[in-house]
């Protein structure tokens, strides 16, 4: 008996510290079978590994979480992850999912206001400790680096701009004289 309830008392309190957007292990594990199983089934034309991921969770009777869902969202990324895998192992390039060939002819599209092509450019914070990404779209990278100079100005730092070999151009910042830990970093794609 007293076996039973220090098991009962273990889980009482795995249970406490559980995030209860998290989905339970057998779920998840019946959901990335799903999408394993999606991935490798050469009838089905995924429009990308979101496409997947989402009837994943709609087949195993799952709800999808939100981003304020922490341990769910956490989840949900792996699973992409885990999608775009599948995908990939089971149909190469030469398919049309959005991953493949044809992405790369969407990194330029016509702007019709301008009739310019626009290029994407990305755009990596890097501090101390934490790190983020955007994408941004621009006539080029000088427009992306007016753009970052423009805000920085704003806020009173001075920038120093850096060119490599490749065309990508890193930002360094101080404010009256003294370099701040913090660097942006833009690169084409």
């Amino acid at each position: 008996m007293q076996y039973i309830q220090s098991i009962l008392a273990e889980k009482k309190e795995d249970w406490k510290h559980r995030d209860a957007s998290s989905i339970p292990g057998d779920m998840y594990k019946e959901i990335e079978k799903n999408i394993k199983k999606g991935g490798a089934d050469n009838e089905m034309e995924w429009a990308n590994a979101m496409e997947l991921v989402n009837r994943a969770y709609d087949v195993s009777g799952v709800e999808r979480p939100t981003p304020p869902d922490q341990g769910g969202w956490e989840q949900y990324e792996k699973l992409l992850q885990v999608a775009v895998t599948a995908l990939f192992d089971a149909r190469g390039t030469d398919d049309n999912s959005r991953f493949t060939s044809k992405v790369f002819r969407e990194h330029f599209h016509l702007d019709e206001d301008s009739m310019e092509h626009m290029c994407k450019f990305r755009v990596y914070e890097t501090g101390e400790t934490t790190g983020k990404g955007h994408t941004v779209e621009a006539k080029n990278m000088e427009a992306v680096i007016e753009m970052i100079r423009k805000q920085a100005g704003e806020a009173e730092y001075d920038m120093d701009m850096q060119e490599d070999k490749e065309g990508n151009c890193t930002c360094k910042f101080s404010y009256q004289g003294i370099q701040r830990p913090y660097q942006i970093t833009v690169v084409r794609i």
